[in-house]
């Protein structure tokens, strides 16, 4: 009988609670996943390449050492993060220069570079979360200088700091100097689309 009175209870009950958990899930997302805005025009036949495409072939050491900076960053110390950007900077100032003027789209973390600014309109795009702030940049070939002239708003990187964009645009294999950090790379994006996870 009881068993029969809470599968009841339990029945009456479960379409309000998972009407409210989905309410709260769908904001929750939202803050934490981002949204799915695109800015700018994106380009079908922009090809789709990885980051792992921008250097030449590491080694099992250092494609070991960059799997584990991509998995586990937030939870290794200094020491860890030195000796695994160390593996992976053998290579890492090499550029692929037949990148140089193709379409590409890149998926990867955007860092602006004036962070004052109300609208940002040059970046720093990275393989991984925190990388140009909290933690040693990449090395060169590991990093892509942005420049998006119709600019977007800081608020929108604000709200989606957790969450990978995908860049597209014209990159050009030239090595460059910014604030944060060297680049192997750079592109003029033509667009830049809030990834959905």
């Amino acid at each position: 009988m009881r068993a029969l009175l809470f599968a009841t209870a339990f029945g009456l009950t479960l379409p309000f609670a998972l009407q409210a958990q989905a309410f709260d899930f769908q904001e929750l997302s939202k803050t934490v996943f981002g949204s799915s805005e695109v800015y700018g025009v994106e380009d079908p036949d922009a090809r789709e390449i990885e980051w792992k495409d921008l250097s030449p072939p590491l080694s099992a050491e250092a494609q070991a050492a960059a799997a584990k900076l991509n998995a586990a960053i937030d939870t290794m110390n200094d020491e860890d993060i030195a000796e695994a950007m160390a593996l992976i900077d053998e290579n890492g100032s090499e550029i692929i220069d037949a990148l140089d003027g193709e379409t590409i789209s890149l998926e990867g973390y955007l860092v602006p570079l004036d962070f004052e600014a109300t609208e940002a309109k040059a970046f720093v795009l990275v393989p991984y979360m925190g990388a140009c702030i909290h933690v040693p940049p990449p090395p060169p070939n590991q990093i892509v200088f942005i420049e998006y002239e119709d600019g977007m708003p800081m608020e929108a990187l604000e709200e989606n700091l957790w969450t990978p964009f995908r860049v597209t645009g014209a990159i050009r294999a030239v090595p460059a100097k910014t604030e944060l950090a060297n680049v192997g790379y750079q592109m003029s994006a033509k667009s830049i689309r809030v990834s959905e996870l």
